[in-house]
């Protein structure tokens, strides 16, 4: 048997045969699995705004063919990115008032291509589109196809949708442009966030218009929402413009919003990253624990002096020390790995009873890429925290200060930053141990201090410092 095997076995005789490891292990799968619930079961959150969207910039003419009926095609040939929700495409309309019945298909610069319906009904195209493209809508009866093309000659069937309210006389066709207001979030105080809208306009041109309509110019009409019963009126979208494009086509701009609620991003607002939500609080509680089972792998044997037998039978301080690092770092991960996937699990019931739910809020699922990074990461924190705190524990020799500077570390400034102010919030967040957690984020909140892989790098800093700075200690000091 080589030396580092040696050292390995004899690390993890020790570590399963010492009653506290399983008592650290169990305490910091119940303190992550508890705090989990309480965390989750006491955030909630409720939805009072508008439940659809119909305010736009249309150049539009009246459909003459018999029923309604035909094939309306255009190509948008360019889209102005004012927001990743702008939408600029083909509509077929009941007349210009907002909220009557319509089919439209639209591009978008940052969600691609959607067929949508009255804001009840909404398809989206398989693969990621952005303008120049070609749209066709074509009607038969109450059913309306959308299809789309790169290159104007092979097209791709988005789907079908049935719009029973369009009727068939009176339906106003062509192109539109939208963009809704932007959501512009301030921090203001370490756990304060303010959100403000800034108005957008969209912008687009069209050409290769083949439409059934009747002769004569486009007509633009600013179709505006009217604000709700009750609700005081907001400040009306500025209004759209229309000219001919030098290539015979159309430019138009225009504000507002098109959709219902969870389609077309309508309510779609400064988000919650769900996953981070049910692992975060579980995580920073759970590291007690594998602070404490750190520690005291390596104090004990210095309280205890069988320290000196551990190094008359290994000589090399390093080796050993390398040996305690990857047993305690694989131990700790094999238990709270499962543990994190289980509080992944349990979270989402609790999340979805308090109103974290589709349609506007995203169903996290395991088989996400992301979701995988969060869950394996927490993981990965947490068996990190412990070799972090062996390394603390081999530099001092003594448990409690060892404890204690992990406690202050990992668990007190966090809390103290949290209430005192944004800069030192973030500088711990992104300068200190606990910036592994960054490795749960899914997606970018205002209140992130960094980037989940630059965070966990952080701590993977931390980790080989303090190693190599003990085993600088235990090769040059007597045991």
């Amino acid at each position: 048997m080589s030396g580092p095997v040696r050292a390995l076995r004899a690390e993890w005789t020790k570590l399963r045969s010492v009653r506290s490891t399983a008592f650290a292990l169990v305490a910091m799968v119940a303190l992550l699995l508890l705090m989990t619930v309480a965390s989750v079961s006491g955030s909630a959150t409720s939805y009072d705004g508008p439940t659809a969207f119909d305010s736009l910039a249309f150049a539009h003419r009246p459909v003459m063919s018999a029923a309604g009926d035909g094939t309306f095609t255009a190509r948008v040939a360019s889209q102005k990115d004012s927001h990743s929700w702008a939408k600029a495409g083909l509509l077929l309309k009941d007349g210009t008032t907002s909220g009557s019945s319509y089919a439209a298909l639209m591009v978008t610069p940052g969600h691609g291509l959607r067929l949508m319906a009255d804001g009840r009904h909404e398809l989206a195209a398989a693969e990621d589109v952005e303008a120049p493209v070609s749209l066709r809508l074509t009607r038969a009866g109450p059913r309306v196809t959308g299809a789309y093309s790169s290159d104007g000659r092979t097209w791709h069937t988005v789907g079908t949708l049935t719009v029973a309210d369009l009727p068939a006389t009176g339906v106003e066709a062509g192109v539109f442009v939208t963009s809704p207001r932007r959501t512009v979030e301030k921090r203001t105080g370490p756990t304060e966030t303010v959100a403000h809208p800034v108005p957008t306009t969209g912008r687009a041109t069209f050409d290769h218009l083949a439409m059934p309509v009747g002769q004569g110019g486009w007509r633009r009409t600013d179709i505006v929402q009217p604000p709700l019963r009750g609700e005081p009126p907001t400040d009306a979208p500025a209004p759209g413009t229309l000219r001919r494009t030098a290539s015979g086509g159309l430019a138009l701009t225009g504000s507002g919003d098109l959709g219902g609620l969870g389609m077309g991003g309508v309510g779609a607002g400064p988000g919650v990253d769900l996953v981070k939500q049910s692992l975060d609080d579980g995580t920073q509680l759970a590291a007690l624990a594998v602070i404490a089972l750190g520690v005291l792998f390596v104090t004990s044997e210095y309280r205890t002096g069988t320290v000196r037998t551990t190094f008359t039978a290994s000589p090399r301080r390093g080796r050993v020390l390398a040996a305690k690092a990857a047993v305690l770092g694989a131990a700790v991960f094999a238990v709270a790995l499962p543990a994190t996937v289980a509080a992944f699990l349990l979270a989402r019931p609790y999340q979805r009873d308090n109103g974290f739910r589709p349609p506007l809020f995203d169903n996290p699922s395991l088989t996400d890429p992301a979701s995988i990074r969060a869950v394996v990461g927490s993981a990965a924190f947490l068996a990190l925290t412990a070799v972090l705190s062996l390394g603390v524990g081999a530099l001092l020799r003594r448990t409690v200060p060892a404890i204690v500077l992990m406690f202050v570390a990992v668990v007190v400034l966090p809390i103290v930053a949290s209430t005192t102010s944004i800069a030192l919030d973030e500088a711990i967040g992104s300068a200190t141990p606990v910036a592994g957690l960054a490795i749960q984020q899914t997606r970018h909140l205002v209140e992130d201090a960094t980037t989940p892989w630059a965070g966990f790098g952080v701590l993977c800093l931390y980790v080989a410092v303090v190693l190599a700075a003990a085993r600088l200690r235990l090769v040059r000091r007597d045991a």
